[in-house]
């Protein structure tokens, strides 16, 4: 449970589909009344090629918590991937979780299915014991696929039982689809082979038969019956409108709710259930003419949701051209403010997502979202949230009040092909289909331009690393001598001064510290002399201009003993505290000018600074 809800996790693919929108509504009202609530969670394909796409999609299954999930119906004729379903069936089985397949055959669930055959057997009956068709031909679907098969064989058993037959020669192949059925037909007509009745596999093929007849001259169903199968809604806008055999979701979807319902009583999830199709008896088998629907209405209602779905395409990729020029996060969220195109929708992005300084092509985190989430968008607010970041486990803003609503919960997964990125999630206060169909839309859009974001940023950030190795010394982290040129001709161009001072100073008795207590320690004596230097010119800027050569750069006349003396004094201090054999000292030579180019205040300071070298008693080369 969740905030004292029970949670139904229902994992669909492409929910945008009417009767599996038939289903969602009849299913979330039943259970809505008994504090129940239903979270969806829908992949952006049906996931049968197996992508590394596919991969990405698949995320969307890891957001279902098993500590708040109550129970997990699956539409596994909704999700073509085996792995995938024996991941979901394992999962519920191993954390205790009722589970109902549709549509399926799987162990340790309950499984709901249609009849297909016996659906598609009562309609071939019909034509037979009602208009007394002797004479059949069979448009069925891809040659040698299980589905078609099996109607195949439905057919010849009904048949059979009434001394009829259906040879080879009865049997064409329409592919499920239209093209290929309009083919399959033309050449029955061309060899005059037109029977009384052509059953179709589906409603798509007989559509495509109905309208090439027509073509032709040939009238249904006066001259040839014409049936399909499935019940899609253009059977009912078709000429003549098409008998068929429709799988009642509204149904399933009551059924699927008053097993849970049981189950909370107490009674057992059955191993079993079947559901019947039933037949649609419509003009195209001569039954009954009617007016079910108005076909102009369909057509225009069809083109506008076209027309919105393509200039809401346009202004999705211009708002994903944005986000990817985006310089920072923020950004990217207010391109997210349009409530044209964003309603009812949260956005939630792992953390890893808005550090510029992670590879976007791996995963940081031990799961796939990570912890925390920070909230990119949650359009249904008028302002910002208060706090950006949401542990994992609330899943979304406002949890308390979404579940109140009662309102289902649609999530998807937002990927960079294999990786995962956050996810969106949508409450929709209806089941419209426009609604529905902008899951997958926004979803894409996000996906690529998000992954353009997070790459571009990327880049900027190895380019920063790179200038940055580029510009410093890795030793002393003063600049290197080719920065420092850039940088001092950049400060003559844009600052103004009266005088110039160059300090250089150069380390005392290197040779002798790498020789008698290794190079490393000589690096140390390098950077320590670096560290006086840079703390002597605060307000300038200083360079390792070669080996223990450095120097440093003010914008103005100066002291030279000053320097001179807080040099000394940090060497002095790191001396009697290093508890280092040796002792740090350089030799430092200052010069100052108000109209000699660098060159020439190099070389006079380097002359000051081996004067100063030269008095040093004792001293080790």
């Amino acid at each position: 449970m969740l905030l004292g809800y029970k949670i139904a996790a229902v994992c669909i693919a492409k929910p945008y589909e009417d009767v599996l929108r038939e289903f969602l509504q009849s299913f979330s009202d039943l259970l809505r009344p008994h504090r129940w609530r239903i979270f969806l969670y829908t992949p952006g394909s049906d996931l049968f090629w197996n992508t590394k796409s596919d991969q990405g999609e698949r995320f969307v299954f890891d957001l279902i918590q098993p500590e708040v999930t109550d129970a997990i119906i699956i539409l596994e004729d909704t999700i073509k991937n085996n792995d995938c379903m024996e991941s979901l069936c394992s999962f519920a089985f191993q954390h205790h979780i009722p589970a109902i397949v549709i549509n399926g055959k799987r162990e340790h669930c309950c499984n709901i299915n249609f009849d297909f055959s016996r659906g598609f057997a009562e309609v071939v009956r019909h034509l037979i014991t009602v208009h007394h068709i002797t004479d059949f031909h069979m448009m069925a679907g891809i040659k040698d696929n299980e589905f078609s098969d099996e109607r195949i064989a439905v057919m010849r058993q009904v048949l059979e039982k009434y001394q009829l037959t259906l040879d080879e020669n009865h049997i064409s192949y329409g592919d499920f689809w239209a093209v290929p059925a309009k083919e399959a037909t033309e050449k029955l007509i061309r060899e005059n082979r037109i029977p009384k009745a052509i059953v179709c596999a589906n409603d798509t093929m007989a559509i495509s038969v109905c309208t090439t007849l027509a073509q032709h001259h040939i009238r249904v169903p006066q001259d040839v019956i014409v049936t399909g199968f499935d019940g899609i809604d253009s059977i009912y806008y078709s000429l003549p409108k098409i008998t068929s055999c429709k799988c009642d979701y509204t149904e399933l979807g009551k059924e699927t709710a008053s097993l849970l319902l049981n189950y909370e009583k107490g009674s057992p999830l059955p191993e079993h259930v079947t559901l019947i199709p039933k037949p649609v008896l419509l003009e195209s088998c001569g039954c009954r003419q009617i007016q079910l629907n108005d076909t102009v209405d369909f057509i225009n209602n069809l083109n506008d949701s076209l027309t919105r779905f393509q200039r809401e395409g346009e202004d999705l990729n211009e708002i994903s051209a944005r986000i990817q020029s985006s310089e920072s996060i923020e950004e990217v969220a207010q391109q997210l403010t349009d409530t044209r195109l964003f309603y009812n929708m949260s956005c939630l992005l792992k953390t890893e997502c808005i550090d510029a300084s992670l590879d976007p092509m791996q995963i940081h985190s031990g799961t796939p979202f990570g912890e925390e989430l920070y909230i990119l968008a949650d359009t249904d607010m008028p302002w910002p949230p208060e706090q950006l970041m949401i542990p994992f486990r609330e899943m979304i803003p406002r949890i308390k009040l979404m579940l109140d609503s009662g309102i289902p919960l649609l999530f998807t997964a937002l990927h960079a092909v294999e990786i995962p990125m956050g996810y969106l999630c949508f409450h929709f206060w209806d089941f419209g289909k426009q609604n529905y169909m902008k899951i997958n839309q926004t979803a894409m859009m996000l996906n690529s331009a998000l992954s353009g974001f997070r790459n571009s940023r990327y880049q900027k950030h190895l380019q920063s690393k790179l200038e940055e190795i580029y510009q410093f010394d890795a030793l002393t982290g003063l600049y290197s001598r080719k920065a420092f040129y850039l940088r001092y001709q950049h400060m003559l161009e844009t600052r103004r001064f009266d005088a110039l001072t160059l300090i250089l100073c150069d380390l005392d008795g290197l040779k002798y510290i790498n020789d008698t207590f290794s190079h490393t320690e000589g690096d140390n004596a390098i950077a320590v002399s670096a560290r006086a230097l840079k703390n002597a010119c605060q307000n300038g800027m200083c360079c390792r201009y070669g080996g223990d050569e450095l120097i440093g750069i003010l914008m103005m006349d100066c002291d030279p003993v000053q320097i001179k003396t807080e040099i000394q004094a940090y060497l002095n201090e790191y001396n009697q505290h290093s508890g280092k054999p040796y002792q740090v000292s350089a030799s430092v030579g200052i010069y100052t000018s108000s109209d000699e180019d660098l060159k020439t205040m190099f070389e006079k300071a380097d002359a000051l600074m081996y004067e100063e070298k030269k008095q040093k008693p004792n001293r080790r080369k």
